[in-house]
């Protein structure tokens, strides 16, 4: 009899490990998916909105409201911001390629 329990008590710690397990992948899964398609598109936006503020385009705000940076300097910082999306959405990209081997 206390062996019976014995087996029925793993078999539920079992159970719910695994539905923790699996979880944990959908949503580290989920996460890194997410985070790579929007610093992908964050990526080309930064570098596009920098290169209108370059030109000129008003009410393009790159850091915050309050602070507005003259026009020579949005492009610079609309590339730099693009490329720190660019190694986010690259560094999701090959987490998520070592997290499927």
């Amino acid at each position: 009899m206390i062996a019976l329990i014995g087996r029925v008590i793993s078999q539920m710690v079992s159970i719910f490990f695994s539905s923790i397990m699996v979880f944990g992948h959908a949503v580290i899964l989920a996460a890194l998916g997410v985070m790579g398609v929007f610093t992908g598109l964050c990526t080309l936006l930064m570098s596009i909105l920098g290169l209108l503020r370059a030109f000129g385009m008003e009410n393009i705000f790159i850091i915050k409201d309050e602070v507005q940076g003259s026009s020579l300097v949005s492009l610079p910082i609309g590339m730099f911001l693009g490329i720190i999306c660019a190694l986010l959405s690259w560094l999701s990209f090959r987490t998520l390629m070592k997290y499927f081997r």
